[in-house]
């Protein structure tokens, strides 16, 4: 049975089947969750949160939890807080593609996107305006392969040479929001809006003098300063530009700011950053310190992640960085990990149990030697191949390269 309930009759063992609020309106990850500890309510009163709605078919009511609430020690990222933000809240509504049939047209989609936003910065650079009706079409186009298999775009958007970081980054920025968003459950309208702001965020850096953008060596603070003002100069650039939403120039001119009031270059703190920026800010960090550069030598995924999971209560909006793990997976595509037999694989994809996502073995690290390909869904209970992940590994350790071993091409 579904009833409402005030927050202060919670006790561990309840139910919340969704909350008397938006999402942004409160500090957690899913809408559906069990009170495991007093700290869990005492977030929600802080938050002013005032009623939910519990399950007391899943859950203890109100009027029969008994029992001392215990005490909560959180445990290390890969173990206890990736297993809570790998649970499925909703079955997703999107239709999926498979892997292997949505990678061609993702690949098409790749291709046009990096024509398009490269000849955008190179006339923005020399003056010219940008074409919304293009940058429009583009958006529409990656959010619908994202639809059917974001796994498939993401993926391909990390095949890219040092010297195109810059325009790479603008389409993989554009990318991961729109997944981010559509993730969230958000509607194709918000999804393209933020997913364009996400591609237009760096339209600003065409305005600084390229031998400050491409230093290799680290930047004097006048050199920093100015770099600091390309979040202005894209303001300046994307209010003279037609039919670009409000909510995107919000995106561009506030990805630099930070949670905590670190950021730049307006210094804004917390809700004073819009929500869009507030996403943007940490797919912008992710893909950058992912992203192989001249001077910089990008993370692996996994440990990109924690890093944006350290930074969870300073930087970022902690409520978004759990979501944010989320959409692009505990084991995001292209990861190498370990199964529980012993066996070495490729993640193909993600499934609706992120824990648990399709993986290509290839190594049998046991008997030391490589075994025939083999794609198995971890996920699904009825698998001959019963097995589960226990770690990730280095390609470098195994010899192997993940792109190689999905079909995808290094050549651009």
């Amino acid at each position: 049975m579904i009833k409402k309930v005030k927050v202060e009759q919670l006790r561990p063992g309840v139910f919340i089947d969704h909350f008397d609020s938006g999402w942004f309106n409160h500090p957690f990850l899913f809408n559906r969750k069990r009170v495991k500890d007093q700290r869990v309510i005492a977030k929600m009163v802080e938050w002013g949160v005032g009623h939910v709605y519990i399950d007391t078919d899943r859950g203890l009511d109100v009027e029969e939890v008994g029992g001392t609430p215990h005490e909560y020690e959180p445990e290390s990222v890969t173990s206890l807080d990736f297993a809570e933000m790998a649970a499925p809240e909703e079955p997703s509504a999107l239709t999926h593609v498979p892997f292997h049939e949505e990678i061609i047209q993702a690949a098409q989609v790749r291709s046009k996107a990096r024509q398009v936003v490269h000849r955008l910065l190179d006339n923005v650079r020399r003056g010219g305006d940008i074409n919304p009706a293009e940058v429009h079409r583009l958006v529409e186009s990656m959010d619908n392969t994202v639809c059917r298999n974001k796994d498939a775009l993401l993926l391909l958007l990390r095949v890219r040479s040092k010297d195109e970081y810059t325009f790479m980054h603008s389409v993989s920025v554009g990318a991961l929001l729109i997944a981010f968003c559509r993730s969230m459950g958000l509607g194709g309208d918000v999804a393209r809006i933020i997913g364009l702001g996400g591609l237009l965020h760096d339209v600003g850096k065409m305005a600084v003098p390229l031998a400050i953008l491409n230093k290799p060596a680290a930047l004097t603070d006048e050199e920093y300063a100015i770099v600091k003002r390309h979040a202005l100069y894209c303001q300046e650039i994307l209010e003279k530009t037609p039919h670009i939403p409000d909510t995107a120039a919000l995106v561009a001119r506030q990805h630099h700011e930070r949670f905590d009031g670190s950021g730049y270059p307006f210094n804004l703190k917390g809700d004073e950053i819009a929500p869009a920026a507030q996403m943007a800010a940490i797919v912008d960090v992710f893909d950058a310190i992912t992203a192989d550069r001249c001077y910089h030598q990008g993370l692996d995924q996994v440990t990109a992640l924690r890093k944006i999971y350290g930074w969870r209560q300073g930087h970022f909006n902690e409520v978004l960085v759990h979501r944010f793990i989320r959409c692009v997976g505990v084991y995001p595509a292209g990861t190498v990990v370990r199964l529980e037999s012993g066996r070495i694989g490729v993640v193909v994809e993600s499934t609706d149990s992120l824990l648990k996502p399709v993986v290509r073995v290839v190594y049998d690290a046991g008997q030391d030697w490589a075994i025939s390909p083999k794609d198995i869904d971890l996920s699904r209970e009825d698998s001959q191949f019963g097995d589960r992940i226990v770690g990730y590994e280095s390609p470098h350790r195994w010899r192997i390269d993940p792109l190689r071993i999905l079909g995808i091409s290094t050549n651009r």
